[in-house]
């Protein structure tokens, strides 16, 4: 009788691992991919506009109102930030020029990276600083829809979670 008590009890100790006792309970994480969805909604919400031709010069009257009510979304989304991402703040610029450098014109490329580096060192004087906030510039690349390529409204700098 004992060895029949110690068979069966063996035999559901095996069931009972074969089954998923030993398995562990897995909680969902938070999506990586609708986190960024969430965020660059809310990014693209808050473009810094106003550069004028060719000017890399964060425009100082809408620069106030914008930090105000926009750079505690970037700090929000800076410290959210999953592995793996960073905080993109691109600068673009209108279809006017040439996208590379020609003679003594920069091209679109350099002034749009000028303008995403201002906008960046603007940022971290404002206490807004990581790792994981970069810049890059577009040049014209990336136009708004429905708008000249040419227009000034082309002229912005837009923030972005991408992959690092």
């Amino acid at each position: 009788m004992k060895k029949l008590t110690a068979v069966l009890f063996a035999a559901s100790v095996a069931f009972f691992m074969a089954c998923g006792g030993g398995q562990q309970v897995q909680t969902a994480a938070p999506s990586s991919d609708i986190w960024v969805q969430t965020s660059n909604a809310q990014l693209a919400q808050i473009p810094v506009e106003g550069f004028g031709y060719k000017s890399s010069n964060v425009p100082a009257t809408n620069w106030d109102k914008w930090a105000a009510a926009s750079a505690p979304v970037v700090q929000k989304v800076i410290g959210g930030l999953p592995e793996g991402y960073v905080l993109q703040v691109t600068g673009h610029a209108d279809a006017r020029g040439p996208e590379y450098p020609e003679g003594n014109k920069p091209g679109n490329i350099k002034i749009s990276e000028e303008r995403a580096k201002a906008v960046h060192s603007a940022l971290k004087k404002k206490g807004i600083d990581s790792p994981k906030f970069t810049y890059k510039g577009a040049g014209s690349s990336e136009p708004l829809e429905g708008v000249d390529p040419r227009d000034p409204k082309q002229r912005r700098v837009t923030f972005v979670v991408v992959p690092q």
